[in-house]
């Protein structure tokens, strides 16, 4: 099991074995080989079918008893590549040797399931292209056909499974993964086969029922930009996506809701739709109008338009995330200018709250009427509990000495409105796409708030980061949601305040929990004083926090507002925040 992925797709796998070496070369023996194989000894079963699949892909045989024989492990090696996936699908991204190695096994096995089924179907369209049949071949020219459909099916769906692999470890395709689902996709097309129903083919029942769609599977993984979003909703985005295929289009032709485009000689995903370079010649089209109406539909109050997957898995973040990416301009703005430098970083909005209050926690910097903020934390907790009015604290219990370590990275370059950064070492828990962050370039300047916005894996136990610089006028408050006279559920917040062309606005920053939403009513705490807000547009929402728009009911009110942000202002002027760690 030495064998690396680096070059499977590149060449044709040789066919050099004139028989099993495990078992009679035939179905049956295979199956029999088969029924003694127990997935509960994980090491030996993958050795076992990692050995089997070699063989039967160079094996000397038809390319139907080629596709019979591996019909046969399917169901098997899926099984145990499921077991695989479980021992690293929620570890650190920076992960032990052991689990190394369980990734690369991973790989190996789901790549090389993937190859054969592309190495049926290229000898079988070479076959159908080359031979001439006559009136009495009839049957085999229509085993062929049928063998080119479903081992093009099944490329496509493992080369898909191989990617959300991929994804889920923040990592690359392998070379000519990309173009080897091009150019079986572009068979299909050519041949006319691509909305065949594998179902009626075959008698499966498969939920992704046709080449276009399993190829529309795949591609949707790739320009819903899953390095920017978390490992589950990677999860829930994968599992829509069996829904949602069957929204896209994909088309010979340009049409003019041809957002995404392929040239499938390219080893390249597809890439969006505007002026490319003379060399890029599209051939495949890829419409994705459907999508965004359809996820419009999904958020009217009745949800009818909703199926079982999207219930468990389309969170308001994930909707966002996606909504964004289907009807904006998605191509990079700005450029990158090398930068070398160290930051500091700490993750999370309690953090961020902690800081940015001088190192007072939550509820000291209420200012509650009962002096809640002069006790303990134990005190403090143990006073609501005696006392009438109930005040939970999100933060109440104290963020550990972990939580609000200050960590330094490595700048490898900058942008206008952000930073790409090593991180190498432990991963700490918050280390997330999503996340809010306060990151400043030493001791001495300011904090700045911000967000991770993707996340790669880099050289040898490293990680690269995208960071993405929101604002550095930031203001610690609290928000909260009266559920009853006598309840109050504050949560950390942070008034932001952004400038453009002359014109300052400010926003504010809430958990993302399911406590907030649009067009909701709460309660913005500052200092003493509280004030009714209406929270009117999300325009950021991530699984960390949720960026509002709001507006004061009362209006008469917006002074305190500016007087707050004065204050604050004032006071950070004149502050080392780093005295906050003494």
């Amino acid at each position: 099991m030495t064998k690396r992925t680096s070059d499977i797709f590149q060449n044709s796998t040789e066919l050099k074995l004139d028989k099993l070496s495990f078992c009679p070369t035939n179905a049956k023996g295979l199956q029999e080989w088969l029924n003694n194989i127990s997935i509960l000894q994980l090491g030996t079963s993958s050795k076992s079918l990692f050995n089997a699949l070699l063989e039967i892909s160079e094996l000397k045989c038809q390319e139907m008893l080629r596709f019979d024989l591996i019909q046969i492990l399917h169901p098997t090696l899926e099984n145990v590549l499921t077991s695989l996936e479980k021992h690293f699908a929620n570890h650190s991204l920076i992960t032990t040797d052991r689990n190394d190695q369980i990734i690369e096994l991973a790989m190996l096995l789901r790549s090389y399931f993937a190859k054969i089924y592309i190495d049926i179907a290229m000898r079988c369209n070479t076959q159908l292209s080359q031979q001439k049949f006559s009136i009495f071949s009839f049957g085999h020219k229509k085993s062929l056909q049928t063998a080119r459909t479903a081992s093009i099916y099944y490329a496509l769906q493992q080369l898909a499974l191989l990617l959300y692999q991929q994804h889920m470890l923040y990592t690359t395709p392998i070379p000519s993964q990309w173009r080897a689902a091009h150019q079986l996709i572009d068979y299909a097309i050519q041949n006319n086969f691509d909305q065949t129903n594998i179902n009626q083919l075959l008698g499966t029942q498969h939920e992704v029922n046709t080449i276009a769609q399993v190829y529309a599977q795949l591609i949707l993984l790739d320009i819903f930009n899953t390095n920017q979003i978390r490992p589950a909703e990677i999860q829930g985005l994968f599992m829509c996506s069996a829904d949602w295929a069957k929204l896209i289009q994909i088309m010979p032709k340009e049409t003019t809701l041809s957002r995404y485009i392929v040239d499938s000689s390219k080893d390249h995903p597809p890439i969006y739709n505007s002026h490319q370079a003379s060399h890029y010649k599209a051939n495949i089209f890829i419409s994705t109008q459907n999508l965004p109406d359809h996820l419009t539909e999904t958020q009217t109050k009745n949800g009818q338009y909703l199926s079982k997957n999207e219930k468990l898995f389309l969170t308001p973040a994930l909707h966002f995330h996606i909504h964004n990416l289907l009807i904006n301009n998605i191509e990079r703005k700005h450029e990158r200018y090398e930068y070398s430098a160290d930051i500091n970083i700490c993750f999370s909005l309690a953090v961020s709250h902690f800081y940015l209050s001088k190192g007072k926690t939550l509820q000291e910097t209420l200012q509650l009427d009962n002096s809640y903020q002069m006790q303990s934390e134990t005190g403090f907790l143990n006073s609501m509990d005696s006392n009438s009015l109930n005040t939970n604290v999100s933060n109440a219990k104290a963020l550990d000495r972990e939580s609000k370590q200050i960590h330094s990275a490595e700048v490898l370059d900058i942008s206008v409105n952000g930073y790409r950064i090593k991180w190498t070492g432990e991963t700490p828990a918050n280390l997330k796409t999503g996340e809010f962050i306060l990151v400043q370039e030493n001791a001495k300047s300011l904090w700045r708030g911000g967000v991770i916005r993707w996340i790669k894996q880099s050289a040898e136990k490293s990680l690269e980061l995208g960071l993405e610089v929101l604002s550095q006028d930031l203001y610690p408050c609290s928000g909260h949601i009266r559920t009853d006279l006598h309840t109050h559920n504050y949560q950390p917040a942070l008034l932001m305040q952004t400038s453009q062309l002359d014109q300052v606005s400010t926003t504010l920053i809430l958990p993302g929990s399911n406590l907030f939403r649009e067009k909701q009513t709460i309660y913005l705490r500052l200092g003493k004083e509280e004030l009714k807000v209406y929270l009117t547009k999300a325009q950021l929402i991530t699984q960390s926090f949720i960026r509002f728009e709001y507006e004061l009911l009362n209006d008469q009110q917006e002074h305190l507002i500016s007087e707050f942000i004065s204050k604050q202002a004032n006071e950070t002027k004149n502050h080392d925040l780093w005295e906050a760690l003494k």
